[in-house]
Order: C-alpha cells, then structure tokens, then sequence
C-alpha cells in the first residue's frame, strides 16, 4: 500500500489563532475589571505577549506600545481573579474545550501520563507555608510551587487534561486520585499510566493495583549501594519483585521490570546502564528492553513541558492564583499548538514531518500578531523611558 502522502489542507493567519484564543479565554475564564478602562481582551493579549516572551507583565507592557501600565494592569488582574479552585476549574474546562470531538467517540483506551512540575520559587509563602513544596536544590532554592498535571496521546498527539496546584502535605496518593477522578469525570479510559518517578510510592501503587489499572514507573535510585541498586546485580535485562517500605505505610512487593541498556549517547552518556520500573498488567509478551523503550518514550511528555516552559510568563508575584494561572496559560497555548498542526494536515501522523510547523515559529507568529495589534516601543523609546524614570 502507498503511503499517504503529507499535505498541507487548510491556511489559517496568525490574527485568527489570537482571536481563538482570545475567544477561550474570555469564555472559560471571564474577568470583570472593576474601575479601569483596561478590557479583558488588553489583559489576555499582555499575557500571552508575556507568555510567548518568557517575561514579566511589566515588562510586556513597556515593549507594547499602546498597552496600559504593567502595574495597574496587573494589579486589576489580581482583583479580578477567582478563589485558586475555581480558578482551577475554569483552567480546566478551558482544556476540556481544546480536545477534538473525535476524542471522545473513539471508545479505546488511551495512554496516559501524570507528572508533577516543579516550579522553582523564591521568596516566602502567600499566605501559609503549605503553598510551597521542598525538594531538592534547583535554581538557588529548595522551595518550589507544584502543579500536577495529566495527559492523554490521541493519535499520537499528546493532550493536557487537566492541571491542580500541589500543597505541602498532600500524599502522592491523594494527588493520583484526583488526577485519575478528571479522567473518569471525562469519560477517559486507560489504556496504561506512565507517572514520573515521583509518583512511586506505596499510596500510588495501592490505589492503581485497586483499580486494576495497568502502568509503568521508574523506581527511584537513591544511594551508592543497597536498595534498588540491588537489583541490577543480575547480568542481563529481567523480570522479577521489589518491597518497597515506609514508615506509615509498611511494606509493600510489587514486580519490577530491569532492563540493561548501552546508552551510546543517549542523555549525553555512553556504555552499560541499568534502569528498574514498577510494572502492571503488561502483555504476556512483553519484555524489560520493550517496557524501558515504552516509558523512554512516554509520548514527547518531558519536551511537551520544555515546550509549555517557552511559552510561560514569569512573575515575581506571591499570589498562587496568578502563578496558576500563567502555568494553566502555557498548557493552554501548547494545547493550540497540537490542535493546529492536527487541522492544518491530512497526514496521519504529522510527528514524522518534525520540520513542518515548529513550535517556535507559531508561538512567533502569535507573538507578531499582538504587536500588529498594540504597536512596539523602538530600543530608544525602550531606553530613554529607563535614562529619565
């Protein structure tokens, strides 16, 4: 059989991607502006220029020329934002929004991935301590703000789902549940979960071997001997049992896949390296080299979030809300991307054409249709206004 050839079907110009989005924004997370001539379409555009740029609101503003004051703008924004769960919904029904209809007539089950983004903060807590994570050191700082995220691939097309801000002394378990009720609330079933190596502990491991879920996950190294290292004591890939032990929760003795691999060069090292995953409801074929190459795999997930980083506006702001907000924006304008490349071709699988329609060079050309729009500052303007402030 030939195979299909790749083309282009439709065109679409830059303007109308703003104004789609503009549209989502305004309908799934309205915003009523008390006191300002500043409208709800000047906010959304700031910030996805702030977005699309990786700056600050302030900043966006002094390089638009007829965009009003980064700190009044602000400022409105933050009086207009919702109580941090129902600004969670919004952001979540504006996902929802975004998937393809022929997502939810497709009765199979989908692959799908959870993962925890950190986001490194400095400074002290809004309100209470709880809004921040500890972790270990990254950027200058051991405090981080958390966001849990689930993802599904629809034709080999990865969707964000839903996202949820993380508190301190919320169990891993406890984040999985809320994560796996949004898929059951969507009607979403499972084909298997891939979860980053946060998520493996004895809470998550319960809950998924309960719901007789299959999945995948990377059991998390620590030390120079003992422990999992253990395991790869062996002289080829297998397939075998670890216990897991807490504290709180006592032991637990789940299977492990170990899979020996010669990295030539993959993540920049080189010769014999040993990789261990919690496995559930695999194949009967199924082998320690194929689950590695699954989870290596896990749809483009880890460059999905480098990607949705390009597209995050910064803030030096406390307010989690705000923080929320610009990280929901981000999967927002990722989530435009795949749906852009989706409608725009008739191949199956635009993936294989990885030099058609960079992510750079849409989020540019949204980038270009909001200075179409507000005007830039010249460098002098830009520089005078810093020389005389």
């Amino acid at each position: 059989m030939a195979r299909p050839a790749f083309q282009i079907t439709r065109k679409v110009e830059p303007v109308q991607l703003l104004d789609t989005l503009i549209v989502l924004l305004r309908r799934y997370l309205p915003l009523v502006l008390q006191k300002t001539r500043i409208t709800p379409e000047d906010v959304w555009q700031v910030l996805g220029y702030a977005a699309l740029r990786q700056q600050t609101i302030e900043t966006a503003c002094s390089e638009l020329a007829q965009a009003p004051s980064g700190n009044r703008l602000r400022e409105v924004l933050l009086a207009a934002l919702p109580p941090l769960p129902q600004l969670q919904g919004q952001l979540n029904r504006a996902l929802r929004a975004q998937l393809p209809r022929a997502l939810f007539k497709r009765r199979r089950p989908f692959r799908t991935a959870f993962d925890l983004v950190l986001i490194p903060y400095h400074g002290q807590p809004q309100a209470e301590a709880t809004e921040l994570l500890r972790a270990d050191a990254r950027s200058g700082t051991t405090h981080f703000h958390g966001y849990a995220t689930v993802a599904i691939v629809h034709d080999k097309r990865r969707y964000t789902l839903g996202v949820y801000f993380v508190a301190a002394g919320q169990t891993m378990a406890a984040i999985a549940r809320r994560l796996l009720d949004r898929l059951k609330r969507l009607r979403i079933a499972i084909k298997r979960i891939y979860a980053d190596a946060g998520f493996c502990s004895i809470g998550v491991l319960r809950l998924l071997d309960r719901r007789g879920l299959p999945y995948i996950l990377p059991l998390p190294v620590r030390g120079r001997s003992g422990g999992v290292r253990k395991l790869f004591a062996a002289k080829k890939s297998y397939f075998g049992t670890y216990t897991l032990s807490s504290s709180e929760q006592g032991r637990y003795t789940v299977p492990v896949a170990v899979a020996q691999r010669y990295l030539n060069g993959r993540y920049g090292k080189h010769g014999c390296a040993w990789f261990a995953f919690v496995v559930a409801g695999l194949p009967a074929s199924a082998t320690p080299a194929q689950v590695f190459e699954w989870y290596r795999q896990r749809f483009g997930i880890e460059s999905g979030y480098r990607q949705m980083h390009a597209v995050r506006a910064r803030t030096a702001s406390r307010s989690r809300a705000l923080r929320l907000l610009l990280v929901g924006l981000a999967l927002l304008l990722f989530n435009l991307y795949i749906a852009v490349r989706r409608t725009l071709t008739a191949h199956p699988s635009p993936q294989e054409h990885p030099d058609w329609l960079p992510f750079d060079q849409l989020m540019s050309a949204l980038q270009r249709a909001i200075e179409d729009r507000f005007g830039c500052c010249s460098e002098f303007h830009l520089r005078a206004a810093a020389l005389f402030s």
